[in-house]
C-alpha cells in the first residue's frame, strides 16, 4: 500500500502537469480554452479516492504513476 502523503503529492503534481499541458494547448490555439487531459484527471481522482478510502488501491497504481511522473519523481 502506498503512503497517503506520497499519493497526495503525486495527485498534486499530476494536476500541475495537467494545468501546464492545458496552458500550452491554449497558447497553441490562440488563447482558447483547452480541456484537461482525461487520463491525468482520472489518475489524480483515483489517488484522491484511495487517500480518502473511497476505493481500494489498484495493484498497478504505482506503475501508472511512475509512467506519468517519471521514475525520478520524488514527493
Amino acid at each position: 500500500m502506498t503512503d497517503r502523503d506520497v499519493l497526495r503529492a503525486a495527485a498534486e503534481d499530476m494536476r500541475a502537469l495537467m494545468r501546464r499541458q492545458q496552458a500550452e494547448m491554449a497558447q497553441a490555439t490562440d488563447g482558447g480554452w483547452a480541456p484537461p487531459d482525461p487520463d491525468l484527471l482520472d489518475l489524480a481522482v483515483e489517488c484522491d479516492e484511495v487517500i480518502y478510502s473511497q476505493r481500494p488501491e489498484a495493484a498497478d497504481l504505482t506503475d501508472r504513476l511512475a509512467a506519468v511522473l517519471g521514475d525520478a519523481w520524488e514527493p
